[in-house]
């Protein structure tokens, strides 16, 4: 009799263990299609250059999270669980993420609600008092992430003429002529052109992810870890300025060669190398500071003793009801992914724009190509780049539209309010002005206005988002529409549309605003066999 009731607790202890962890497994399967947007969402954009340091911020925030494990008080550790709605919300909340990201077909808002969901189950697992502490590592975890495209898109433009300005000032002062028009830095008999992978993202979130590890390492007061995260940012910027300035020279001396290829690369790779090296030097100057207490032990803890134990214990997970709650709340969510995922989604049927007339009524036209190098950057399906001639003065208007069949995987329409700086142009006036063009079937609505000035010319601008028969002029409202239509319909499908005439001498600014509309009036009624409404 004694000897059964010893064997007892083991038997049950393994049994609950065995239960923990399959609910684990049933967890982490449910998962897979709630996020699976997200999921295809960070495996495609870890593959591009600005990106690639997402595995390194999941290694940085698994270690992180492991020593603060680790180093807990004991008494904390056995301490009851405590309230877990903070974390079943924040579960929830991630749930209705993926859910509405997947089935919309919107990584960016799926792989954010991975965050979320990890938050969730981290409070679930460990309780409010304890899973507190790891707030860091999972906020980390934000890193991984590709921005949203129309962040990413004006983040990018911003970090492109910043770096083209002062990257110009730094060569100037090196002795070499240079004249900059927008994001190009013209040598004279080379031109070299800030492009999209060289606006420093690339050096930013790896810089600073670094930083945050070295601060999380750092057994120095917290003000100067929060110093070290803050001189990050500049030193990231300042890093890639002065390789687009190293860039710059060396073309000078060797050729166009020098910024391209493997070359190219490596000067990256260097400065990277060297930006790192240049936040352990900040360290050490800071530890320069005189301080009360002095600099205390090594510049980083590198200890990882007993990192094992709490992944031993980890996998002693026993069953309990939040964490039945948290497999039912996972396998609801991904019946309802997989439910709805065979929606067939509205037929799609437009005329591609080389059928676009190059004559309109009683205006000629001519049409344009894009340059090579702009049409990869802007990614469109399909593009229309035709100048219309005013009968009564030959003046142009250039119609220019560009169609995505999808919004939602890598591709987002570029604003002309970020792109026209960027080649130069200054914008002189900019808002938004009611179009009545009720007369071509497309009532009233809103359209973005701009005056933009390059040397002695001067052009007005109109432009806005033709959204799946709506007219937008706020680009996170583009995003939302795309979400709700995704879900609704099915469709993710978009386009640009602008406008562009010159304010001539004769007339000056309204007769330039005629001529537009007067184009629109007669172009306009055409556009629903191209962009589908």
């Amino acid at each position: 009799m004694s000897a059964h009731l010893t064997n007892a607790p083991p038997r049950a202890g393994l049994g609950s263990q065995q239960l923990g962890l399959g609910l684990a497994l049933l967890v982490a399967a449910s998962a897979v299609p709630v996020f699976g947007a997200g999921i295809v969402e960070l495996a495609e954009a870890w593959v591009q250059p600005q990106y690639t340091h997402g595995p390194v911020v999941v290694l940085i925030a698994l270690w992180i999270g492991l020593r603060a494990l680790r180093d807990e008080p004991e008494a904390l550790r056995r301490q009851p669980t405590g309230a877990i709605w903070p974390g079943m919300v924040l579960v929830l909340a991630g749930l209705v993420a993926g859910v509405l990201g997947t089935l919309a077909h919107v990584g960016d808002v799926a792989a954010y609600g991975i965050i979320l969901w990890i938050g969730g189950v981290v409070l679930l697992t460990l309780g409010w008092r304890r899973g507190r502490r790891l707030w860091l590592p999972v906020a980390l975890l934000v890193l991984m992430l590709p921005l949203p495209q129309f962040l990413y898109l004006k983040l990018t433009t911003f970090l492109q003429m910043l770096a083209s300005d002062l990257a110009t000032g730094m060569i100037r002062a090196g002795g070499l002529a240079v004249y900059q028009d927008g994001n190009i830095i013209d040598l004279g008999i080379y031109r070299l052109q800030v492009a999209e992978a060289c606006a420093g993202l690339q050096f930013l979130f790896p810089v600073v992810s670094f930083a945050v590890l070295f601060a999380a390492m750092s057994p120095d007061p917290v003000w100067r870890r929060v110093a070290l995260v803050l001189f990050a940012v500049p030193l990231a910027v300042g890093m890639n300025v002065l390789r687009i300035a190293v860039t710059a020279f060396l073309v000078d001396l060797r050729g166009i060669e020098a910024a391209e290829g493997f070359l190219h690369a490596f000067e990256g790779w260097i400065i990277l190398l060297a930006s790192i090296g240049m936040l352990l030097l900040f360290m050490l100057a800071l530890r320069l500071i005189p301080m009360r207490d002095g600099p205390r032990g090594p510049l980083l803890d590198l200890d990882l003793s007993g990192t094992g134990a709490v992944l031993a214990r980890a996998g002693r997970i026993r069953s309990a009801p939040r964490f039945v709650a948290l497999a039912g709340a996972g396998v609801v969510a991904a019946a309802l992914v997989l439910g709805l995922s065979n929606r067939t989604p509205e037929p799609l049927a437009r005329n591609t724009f080389l059928r676009f007339p190059e004559q309109i009524g009683d205006w000629p036209g001519v049409r344009g190509t894009l340059d090579p190098a702009v049409a990869a950057v802007l990614k469109a399906d399909d593009y229309l780049n035709t100048t219309y001639y005013s009968p009564e003065d030959a003046i142009p208007v250039q119609l220019f539209a560009t169609f995505y069949s999808d919004q939602t995987r890598g591709s987002a329409i570029h604003m002309p309010d970020i792109c026209l700086p960027a080649n130069g142009w200054e914008v002189t006036e900019f808002g938004t002005r009611e179009l009545d063009m009720t007369g071509a079937g497309f009532g009233r609505f809103d359209a973005i206005r701009a005056v933009v000035t390059k040397g002695t010319d001067h052009q007005l601008v109109y432009y806005w988002f033709e959204q799946r028969g709506t007219r937008m002029v706020n680009d996170f409202a583009v995003k939302l529409g795309v979400l709700a239509d995704g879900l609704r319909r099915g469709r993710d499908d978009g386009a640009l549309v602008r406008f562009v005439t010159p304010i001539g001498d004769r007339g000056g600014i309204p007769a330039a605003e005629e001529r537009i509309r007067a184009l629109m009036r007669q172009s306009l009624p055409l556009l629903p066999d191209y962009i589908p409404h």
